[in-house]
């Protein structure tokens, strides 16, 4: 494994690229962000941001001006706070497919709190287990329609009750790979085919390969009418630069609940724990990649100067590798009906061979973890 010379993302990452400077396309799209190279006027992009309110607003929508797809956590409580700031009629809505956490369901709270309108949508469970049984053993991927439901379905929400406007989160194309595109602006069938289905990966391909009747996947995919209608869905981190800590602060001052420890996997103690199954997905990562979840927040937090890289190579040793605790083997087993010895002989084909090897005593390794 080779690591970006700036942060430390391996090029086991998919999508990312490196320059002949051994230098993420991730590090220099941030670069880019910071006003290096062709910068962003972040100035001209929030005015950009105002008149698309106005636009929404002018529309005089039936029920709401906007629709927020909603976790309850830190970035999607500014997306709501930042529309509520500006007065419009706000929609929330969150996607209930896993098992969620104390601390995740009161912070989902805080959304009508705050002033919007908050849909919790439970998809038909004996289907999703079924799915979640598919990605999990056959593509080492427990999220893999969960992903395709939580961008698919707050878009036909948005076309039924007539919404003008879908704000999303982070282009994760753009923050987290550096692939610009048309400038990481709008969600649309190609985006949606090659990061939330995961390139190829999606509903018609799971209803063509088991089986399953397409019409009952039609709220895992993405809308094409959208297209032809007065509804827009939009990256909020195309008008606005995306800041975790940023986004935290502005969570923390509606009551937005962290943990008093980090996080399993990771370092920080305000991500992912809203609900358990994103876990195990995390953990296969690892095993598939060689890369979890504190190399994700320790590249994010280098690249703003939050981290020198040897902090965050030290942060990455202490918790990359963690193994899964009891608490998520246990629920996820129950959620889904096996026994430790099946959840755990799925989990092991997913082990990459090419990056891990045995040690003498049983054990497993990464030659070379964070070396070069």
């Amino acid at each position: 494994m080779k690591y970006c010379t700036k942060c430390m993302m391996p090029d086991t990452k998919p999508y990312l690229t490196f320059d002949a400077e051994g230098v993420c396309a991730a590090c220099r799209a941030h670069e880019r962000k910071n006003g290096c190279q062709a910068g962003i006027d972040w100035a001209m992009r929030a005015c950009e941001f105002d008149e698309l309110v106005e636009q929404a607003r002018g529309r005089r929508a039936p029920f709401y001006d906007a629709l927020v797809p909603v976790s309850g956590g830190k970035d999607s409580i500014t997306q709501v706070h930042r529309l509520l700031g500006r007065d419009l009629r706000v929609l929330a809505v969150n996607v209930n497919y896993g098992i969620k956490t104390a601390v995740g369901r009161r912070n989902l709270a805080i959304i009508s709190e705050m002033g919007a309108h908050l849909i919790e949508y439970t998809p038909d469970l004996s289907l999703h287990k079924q799915l979640i049984r598919i990605g999990f053993e056959d593509y080492g991927d427990p999220d893999l329609l969960s992903h395709t439901l939580l961008h698919g379905y707050p878009l036909r929400v948005a076309l039924q009750f007539e919404i003008p406007l879908v704000v999303l989160g982070e282009n994760s194309a753009v923050e987290y790979s550096g692939e610009v595109g048309d400038g990481g602006r709008e969600m649309d069938r190609a985006w949606f085919d090659r990061y939330a289905a995961n390139k190829g990966q999606g509903p018609v391909e799971i209803s063509s390969s088991y089986g399953v009747p397409m019409d009952k996947l039609q709220v895992y995919d993405f809308p094409d009418e959208i297209v032809e209608s007065d509804t827009q869905a939009v990256f909020l981190s195309y008008y606005f630069h995306w800041e975790s800590e940023k986004h935290l602060r502005i969570a923390q001052e509606h009551g937005f609940e962290s943990l008093s420890h980090p996080g399993e996997g990771t370092f920080r103690n305000y991500v992912g724990i809203d609900e358990k199954i994103n876990r195990i997905h995390q953990y296969i990562k690892v095993l598939k990649f060689g890369y979890g979840r504190a190399t994700d927040h320790a590249c994010e937090d280098i690249r703003s100067g939050l981290l020198t890289r040897e902090e965050g190579l030290t942060l990455v040793r202490e918790h990359d590798l963690r193994d899964l605790s009891d608490s998520f083997v246990d629920d996820f087993c129950e959620h889904l009906g096996y026994t430790r010895n099946q959840f755990f002989d799925v989990i092991e084909r997913w082990r990459n061979k090419d990056i891990w090897s045995r040690r003498s005593d049983g054990t497993w390794d990464i030659p070379g973890h964070l070396e070069s």
